[in-house]
This record gives C-alpha cells, structure tokens and sequence, in this order.
C-alpha cells in the first residue's frame, strides 16, 4: 500500500494469473474442460508472485522522483485492502498528513495467451474525509502473444520469468503514471485508437489521448476509463 505527500500516495495490490481465461460465452462443460486445459500450461508461470514484482516496480519509482507526477511518501503491496479498524485509521490519518491512495488491481493472461492485463480501480483519500476524493478506472494492456500457448508460457517462463516479470513491473509503474496524469490535471487530446485483446479477440477501441510515450498510447474512453495500450498490437 502506498502512502504520499500532497497530493499523495497510497497503493494495496494483488490478484491473480489465470483471472478470466475462459470466455463466458462458452457453455459451461466446455469452460470446465477449457480451465483444467490451461490451468496445466500455465501452471509454471504461477510462480512468479505480482506483488513481489509491483513492490521491486514501486521501489524503482521511489528512488527516480521524475517517474511519477507527484511525491510519493511511501509505499506498501498487500495481498488485499487492511482490516477495517486499520483502513478507517489510515483514512482518518490524512488529515493532518499526507493523502492516501489505494490501488485495487487485477491482473490476467487473455485466453490464447495473446495479451496481458490489468484492471485496476484508484481512490484517493484527503483531509481526514471518510469518502474517497478521486476514483478512477485504469486498464493496462500488452501483447505477449505469438505461436501456441505452450510456445508462449515457454518464452514467459525463460531465464527465470525474465518477460513475464518484466510485463509485470511495466504494468504497475504505467498504471501509476496513468493515475497520476489523471490526478495531476492531464487535459485530453486528439482521438486515439488501439487494439485491445476482448476475451482473446482483437478489438480496435479509441477514445481522447492525454499521454504518449514510444511504442504507447494513453486515451479515456466515453466512459472515462483510462486505457495504457501498446500502439503495436494485432
């Protein structure tokens, strides 16, 4: 969880590897045999622990104060939001010292292994107040895919998890660039499209750009969700 100076950082994440794997269009018997399917290929990859990730991700982000649009205080990754004696104190604390944000992150490989995402929910607490200040949706994306599935877990898995762990701390460090654009005030721009990974299909979704970087686009959706997607995609 995160804690930070005006106007402050608080972040708790955790989640899962394999999330929603399995298309819910499909009818339920096939679910079950698709799951136990891919449950076994990427078993190996669930070694490799998000949390660990986002923490050594976080911690890159501390030492390099340019990386974020504001100050962080510090920080600390959960497994899951603090016991509610605990919450309501860290809440109650924000108002004589720094704001507190929250990250509530999900994280899963699409079916076909073809992309990874987080979804993640922010909200932002200040000045002692029992309700939230800030609260937004941010989904992050990028493209892992290429071959069979045993081909992808195959290259994930290498040289310790070198590329999924990569992924993983790629994924953290934008989704607090995007909140923290957000926070900071970013206008919206030109309209941006991408391709985004829907349940193993490739979509194009667009929406107002307020951030670019090499090789990715930042937009708001009509329903101000903010997406960091790979301009590079199938």
């Amino acid at each position: 969880m995160f804690s930070a100076q005006a106007p402050g950082v608080s972040a708790a994440t955790g989640g899962g590897l394999i999330g929603a794997l399995i298309d819910s269009s499909v009818q339920q018997s096939r679910q079950k045999e698709m799951s136990a399917e891919i449950g076994a290929i990427v078993g190996p990859l669930l070694d490799y622990d998000y949390r660990v990730e986002a923490g050594l991700a976080i911690g890159e982000m501390l030492n390099t104060p340019s990386a974020f649009p504001m100050k962080i205080a510090s920080s600390q990754v959960l497994a899951g939001m603090p016991a509610k004696a605990e919450q309501a104190a860290r809440i109650a604390a924000t108002k004589t010292g720094p704001a507190y944000l929250v990250l509530l992150l999900q994280y899963e490989l699409e079916p076909g292994l073809g992309a990874f995402t987080t979804r993640t929910t922010a909200l932002l607490w200040q000045d002692g107040n029992k309700e939230p200040s800030y609260r937004s949706a941010t989904i992050f994306q990028t493209p892992i895919g290429g071959g069979t599935r045993a081909t992808v877990v195959r290259r994930l898995g290498a040289n310790d998890g070198q590329q999924l762990r990569a992924v993983m701390r790629d994924s953290i460090q934008q989704t607090l660039r995007v909140v923290g654009l957000d926070l900071a005030g970013a206008r919206s721009g030109a309209i941006r499209t991408a391709r985004f990974n829907v349940n193993g299909t490739w979509v194009t979704l667009g929406g107002q750009g307020f951030d670019e970087q090499p090789g990715r686009v930042v937009f708001r959706d009509q329903d101000n969700a903010m997406y960091s997607v790979r301009t590079a995609a199938p």
